[in-house]
């Protein structure tokens, strides 16, 4: 009997000894896990801290400069100059517009104007392709309304028949008379210019104000009005572009012609 007491005893002690154990086991494993944990997260954040660093450096976007200017149909304006970049920096940049039938802008950063309206030049970096600059361009017309009127009307007069470059010729060659110096320099002085125009003289050209006035002129004077009116001294034929620049004369038959085009002979 007492021998079967101290075994029981023995075996109490044994599994108490076999507990302690465990439980110590466990709490070690718990808190290598802890550690282990924590030092993953700071693993997490120094490369986290790491990674900001680096975006920094690289992703940082500019202030975006806005200009504005305003410039003439046929007119031009140096970007570099009104952005004040320096030397060759242009370079640096590429140059696109929103709307290109009221001005354009080179690859050198140069715009010119087209016709009136509103236009937006952006700026952009080559290496980061990042915008830098915006500048809006307002494109005004070079002539007075009374002038498109009379013009369009003495082109629809001489040249309705004709095509549209044998439209345009004519009114290059009657803007031509006005600043050339052989002629009165206004417009109205060269139209109504004593023996020179048949339609000022015949009345001709009285009715044809009366139709631009009622809305119904030919759509292709009115064009080639404003275009020679804003400075546009070129026609396109089949044969390529010319440049009438020097033209002061045109009519069925011209002595000494340079140019013809459909029922005209310019010189």
């Amino acid at each position: 009997m007492k021998h079967q007491i101290i075994a029981l005893l023995i075996f109490v002690f044994g599994l108490c000894v076999s507990s302690s154990i465990m439980v110590y086991a466990d709490e070690e494993t718990s808190v290598v896990t802890e550690i282990s944990t924590v030092s993953a997260q700071d693993s997490d954040i120094e490369n986290t801290e790491v990674k900001t660093v680096t975006a920094d450096k690289v992703v940082k976007k500019p202030t975006v400069i806005k200009k504005r200017t305003t410039i003439k149909a046929n007119k031009k304006v140096k970007l570099k100059k009104l952005l004040h970049l320096s030397g060759k920096s242009w370079k640096k940049y590429s140059y696109s517009i929103n709307h290109s039938k009221i001005a354009k802008v080179s690859k050198k950063g140069i715009v010119t104007g087209m016709n009136a309206g509103k236009a937006v030049v952006t700026v952009k970096s080559k290496e980061t392709h990042y915008v830098c600059a915006k500048v809006t361009v307002t494109v005004e017309n070079r002539y007075a309304n009374s002038e498109l009127r009379l013009l369009s009307s003495l082109i629809y007069c001489e040249a309705r028949g004709e095509s549209y470059a044998g439209q345009k010729a004519v009114g290059i060659v009657t803007t031509n008379r006005v600043s050339s110096g052989l002629f009165p320099n206004t417009l109205s002085g060269v139209v109504y210019q004593s023996g020179q125009y048949t339609p000022a003289r015949s009345g001709a050209l009285v009715s044809a104000l009366r139709i631009y006035d009622s809305g119904n002129m030919k759509k292709s004077c009115i064009k080639a009005a404003k275009e020679t009116l804003n400075g546009s001294k070129t026609v396109s034929l089949s044969s390529g572009e010319v440049n009438m620049s020097g033209y002061l004369f045109f009519s069925g038959y011209v002595n000494g012609c340079r140019l013809q085009i459909g029922g005209h002979q310019f010189k």
